[in-house]
Parts: structure tokens; C-alpha cells; sequence
């Protein structure tokens, strides 16, 4: 059984929709311990971080949808 482990490369794994809310997910539980734990800088920090790719998840979701139908 061969493994493709080129995903794990630096750029490696595709930006497709889910890929990128995985992406997002991870960002929100951050966003919510640093709430819980009070760092509300961080919390700031994390809050800017996540808007350009809920911007590019919208995007590539379209694109994706529009593509295949």
C-alpha cells in the first residue's frame, strides 16, 4: 500500500471548500479558548485572521459549485 504523502508538503494539500473550513473550524476554537481564557488581544488577533478566509471560502465555494454541476 503506497502512501501519497505530498499533502504534508508545503502547500501540498488542495484548497478546495472543505479543506478550507477545516481551516476555519480550527480558527474558531482558537477564537473561543482565548475568549474562555480571557486574552481578549488574541482574541482580536484571531478575529482578523479568520475574515479573509471566510472571504475565500465563499469564493472557492462558488467557483466549486459552478464547476460542478
Amino acid at each position: 500500500m503506497t502512501q501519497d504523502l505530498s499533502k504534508y508538503d508545503f502547500g501540498g494539500l488542495e484548497r478546495h471548500p472543505a479543506n478550507i473550513l477545516r481551516l476555519i473550524s480550527e480558527l474558531e476554537g482558537s477564537y473561543q479558548l482565548l475568549k474562555y481564557m480571557g486574552f481578549e488581544d488574541d482574541m482580536h488577533t484571531i478575529d482578523q485572521l479568520k475574515k479573509p478566509y471566510y472571504k475565500l471560502y465563499f469564493k472557492t465555494k462558488k467557483e466549486y459549485d459552478t464547476n460542478n454541476k
